[in-house]
């Protein structure tokens, strides 16, 4: 119960500056802060769920990601009351992912059947992406921004849910729209726009990431075992003698 428990104390942190920037954006323009907002939760979410179902050690990197980026917006955003609260909320998570309770449970190699580290990294990009777009177009966040920002994570969660059309959503139409819309946004939305794109590309187009989304299958075959090889409690169970006869 204790993995469970520690584990949630970044998401609570998230929620507690999902607030923060809801009641006052600071530096931020709405749009911005909806993106940041996104990515945060999102990435809090995940890192939760993988950390507590399968004990990741990927889960437990994105939370120390998140609780990163929460110490970001502690640095940008001006202080008040929420902000003393999410900042102590967001200690008490740096200090719950490294403790002894949590570590202890967490895999210490790899799954044998696990997917390949580029399925991973890849939804993971996607999901976090809002965070820094939201960043990089702090002062205004175009409508361009905003459809980039708030479709990566559908994009990562058609991917991962191994919807129709989720490898081609990762290999072509996500790219295209985030490089495409990269020359309507300002400079800094538009370099982590169309950098997101290519490397989500790219990341996308490894062969290991295809295997990951459509697993080989192999037709199985079926040998006929002599009934005198046969397991007698099967010929049993199949009321038939050594010679394949019925028993009498």
């Amino acid at each position: 119960m204790k993995i469970p428990l520690l584990a949630c104390t970044p998401l609570a942190a998230a929620l507690l500056w999902a607030a923060a920037l809801g009641i006052d954006s600071g530096p931020f323009s709405p749009g911005s802060a909806l993106l940041v907002v996104t990515g945060l939760l999102a990435l809090a979410t995940v890192g939760m769920v993988g950390v507590t179902v399968t004990g990741g050690r990927w889960a437990h990197r994105t939370l120390v990601v998140a609780v990163t980026e929460m110490l970001f917006l502690a640095v940008v955003h001006p202080i008040d009351a929420l902000w003393i609260v999410a900042l102590i909320g967001t200690v008490l998570s740096g200090v719950a992912l490294f403790s002894p309770a949590l570590i202890v449970g967490l895999r210490k190699l790899p799954a044998a059947s696990g997917p390949p580290i580029r399925a991973v990294v890849l939804p993971l990009l996607l999901i976090g992406l809002p965070f820094p777009l939201g960043i990089a177009a702090w002062d205004e966040a175009s409508a361009g921004t905003l459809v980039v920002g708030l479709s990566a994570p559908l994009a990562a969660l058609w991917f991962a849910r191994v919807f129709p059309g989720g490898l081609l959503v990762v290999r072509v139409i996500w790219p295209a729209l985030a490089i495409g819309l990269a020359f309507t946004q300002w400079l800094a939305p538009e370099v982590v726009s169309a950098s997101s794109g290519i490397a989500v590309a790219v990341l996308a187009w490894h062969p290991s990431v295809g295997v990951a989304f459509h697993p080989p299958r192999e037709m199985g075959t079926v040998h006929p075992i002599p009934p005198e090889l046969a397991p007698r409690e099967v010929l049993d169970s199949a009321d038939i003698d050594e010679h394949g006869r019925p028993a009498r």
